[in-house]
C-alpha cells in the first residue's frame, strides 16, 4: 500500500519533485549538507553509545528469554529498548541518505566473519556498514567519469550478488 502511495505521489508531482524523490528513493549522499551531517553525527554518537551499553543485554538475550530472565534481565523491556535504539539509528540514516540498499545485508555477515567465535558484532557491523557505504559512494562518484550515480545503485550492484552467494553457500 505504501508503495502505491509513493507511486501516486511520484506521478502526481512535478518532474523536478519526482526526480528529487527518485534520487532519494535510490539512496544518495550527493545532496547531504554539513548541517544535516552535524545533527546526524550527534544523534549517532548518543544512540551508538546507548546501543553499546546495551550489548551485554543482547548477549544475554541470545541465550533465550527464560535464561535471560533467570539471570535477572527483563527480556521484554530489553528487547523494546534494543529495537527502539535500532529503529532510531536506522531512521536517522534513512532520513539523511534515503534507503541505501543491501548495506545491512552485507555488513552483518562480514562483521561476523571479522570477529569470529559467535560473538556479538554490533560495533563492527556498524563500522563495516559505514565502510561499505563510503566505499560505494566513492565508487559512485569516480568509477564512471562525468557520471555521478546514487550510492544505492552501487550497493545494489555489489549487494545483490553477495546476497545470492550467501544464500547459495548457506543452502
Amino acid at each position: 500500500m505504501a508503495l502505491s502511495v509513493t507511486g501516486w505521489l511520484l506521478t502526481s508531482g512535478s518532474v523536478q519533485q519526482a526526480g528529487t524523490a527518485l534520487l532519494w528513493l535510490s539512496g544518495s549522499l550527493n545532496a547531504v549538507d554539513s548541517t544535516v551531517v552535524g545533527a546526524l553525527l550527534v544523534g549517532f554518537l548518543v544512540l551508538m553509545a546507548l546501543a553499546l551499553l546495551q550489548s551485554p543485554r543482547l548477549a544475554v538475550l541470545t541465550l533465550g528469554d527464560d535464561v535471560a530472565a533467570s539471570l535477572g534481565l527483563r527480556p521484554d523491556r530489553a528487547k523494546v529498548l534494543l529495537l527502539l535504539t535500532a529503529v532510531l539509528l536506522t531512521a536517522g540514516a534513512v532520513a539523511t541518505a534515503g534507503p541505501v540498499s543491501f548495506v545491512a545485508l552485507m555488513a552483518a555477515p562480514i562483521a561476523r566473519r571479522l570477529v569470529g567465535g559467535g560473538r556479538i558484532a554490533l560495533g563492527p557491523a556498524a563500522a563495516v556498514g559505514a565502510v561499505v557505504t563510503l566505499g560505494s559512494d566513492l565508487a559512485a562518484q569516480f568509477v564512471l567519469p562525468g557520471v555521478t550515480l546514487p550510492v544505492g545503485v552501487v550497493t545494489g550492484l555489489v549487494g545483490a550478488p553477495y546476497l545470492l552467494w550467501l544464500l547459495a553457500r548457506g543452502r
